[in-house]
């Protein structure tokens, strides 16, 4: 059953605002929906239509809005050797499908995150992670969304100590602010890996991999250029923040650029921060099996900054409305942890050691919110609940940074949620 809803029911209205949400299930499937907000400030979530074109599992979506095209990764359960990447042509038009498939290719097993360089001169690579010890990198034509291999890159680094670490496991490709590194968490090998874009030729070179505690496991990061600490200073300190699936944590890191375009420094700044938030109230067992997906960095109306993380595995809220209107009977649901980030004010000071402050836990919307995305004017956080086969919507106060106990729309039905991402 395939069913959307919206909190209020829509009546003949003007809309004021629509969003794409583009939506990768295990199943096969990308689906296409408009989200929109009417002017009497209800929100509909509607199906589009829905493409196999990345079947048999998708795993990630990674758009270029402005190029109009969209990547999708096939993480291929059925094979340890061989996976795919497709590439589609989004189409904006009333009519015709959303998605025009341009290709697939064959590419090494488990790709599971992936991000695009885009360079000075407009040329692009895709770096793509893969969960079995592998990291590639394809050119892109941005115009046809055409795509070939150009570098690949086997760990055969020691794993860690942990049952989840039998071999390394990239599981996130991420571009640091100056666009001259890729950075690599590596889940299984506990590594921050790093590797230097050469910006004429597209290629990238290995630099220093920053070790991370035994046994933590980091999954995803995110950078954060903090406020400038005088008005002498060009520009703030770059941090960045790790999360660690297997002791479910937040790791803060000071990095420094070193000479040469040889590598990346890592400070680390206070103590790991639970990835749940304090833990104050919480019940202590379901938190030791809290295995955290997704970080994000959202901002203020006011330009602070917050960092949100989604957790899998540990359902604190045992008694959350049912998103659906028409079923009563109650939910549980995994969470949205809400942190603030250095303030100016204490950068100013110095205060550079500042630890990062657990502000909410809010309800994910169900199950194992695998991945979630921020909207682009941060007041909206659509999340894919993998378990649930749901996406929810919830709205953000932009004053605040407080994300809505109920979602303002969902759809259910959507089989195993693997990747959301919006688009215009």
């Amino acid at each position: 059953m395939f069913a959307s809803l919206a909190l209020t029911a829509l009546v003949a209205t003007t809309s004021v605002s629509a969003a794409r949400l583009y939506v990768s299930s295990y199943d096969g499937n990308i689906t296409t929906f408009n989200f929109t907000k009417t002017s009497n400030a209800t929100y509909s979530l509607a199906r589009i239509d829905k493409n196999i074109g990345c079947a048999p599992n998708p795993s990630w979506l990674q758009i270029d809005d402005m190029k109009g095209n969209l990547f999708c990764l096939d993480e291929n359960f059925a094979s340890t050797t061989n996976a795919s990447i497709a590439s589609f042509k989004i189409n904006k038009d009333a009519t015709g499908p959303s998605l025009k498939k341009v290709t697939n290719i064959t590419v090494p097993a488990s790709p599971v995150h992936s991000s695009i360089y885009t360079s000075s001169n407009g040329t692009q690579l895709l770096a793509v992670a893969h969960y079995i010890h592998a990291l590639t990198t394809y050119n892109i034509n941005p115009q046809t969304a055409t795509f070939t291999l150009s570098q690949k890159f086997n760990f055969t680094d020691a794993p860690g100590p942990k049952p989840q670490q039998a071999v390394p496991r990239p599981h996130q490709v991420i571009i640091d602010p100056m666009k001259k590194y890729f950075v690599v968490p590596d889940l299984g090998a506990d590594l921050i890996r790093v590797y230097y874009i050469d910006p004429m030729t597209l290629k990238i070179a290995e630099r220093p991999s920053i070790p991370v505690p035994k046994g933590s496991g980091p999954r995803h990061a995110v950078f954060h250029i903090t406020p400038r600490s005088s008005l002498k200073a060009k520009r703030g300190e770059t941090h960045l923040y790790v999360l660690t699936e297997i002791s479910a944590q937040i790791l803060s890191f000071n990095v420094t650029y070193l000479p040469n375009n040889g590598g990346l420094a890592m400070t680390p700044i206070g103590k790991a921060v639970w990835a749940y938030g304090s833990g104050v109230g919480l019940d202590a067992k379901t938190a030791m099996g809290n295995a955290p997906a997704e970080i994000s960095l959202a901002y203020l109306r006011n330009g602070a900054a917050q960092l949100i993380v989604s957790n899998r595995n540990a359902t604190f809220f045992k008694d959350v409305k049912n998103p659906d209107p028409a079923n009563s009977t109650a939910i549980v649901s995994d969470s949205l942890a809400t942190f603030s980030l250095p303030t100016g004010t204490k950068m100013a000071m110095g205060n550079s050691t500042e630890a990062i402050i657990p502000q909410s836990l809010t309800p994910a919307g169900g199950l194992f919110p695998r991945s979630f995305k921020i909207s682009p004017n941060g007041d909206m956080v659509a999340v894919g609940l993998q378990q649930s086969g749901r996406v929810a919507i919830f709205h953000r106060c932009m004053d605040t940074g407080m994300i809505g106990k109920d979602p303002v729309a969902s759809v259910e039905g959507l089989g195993e949620v693997s990747s959301v991402v919006w688009g215009m």
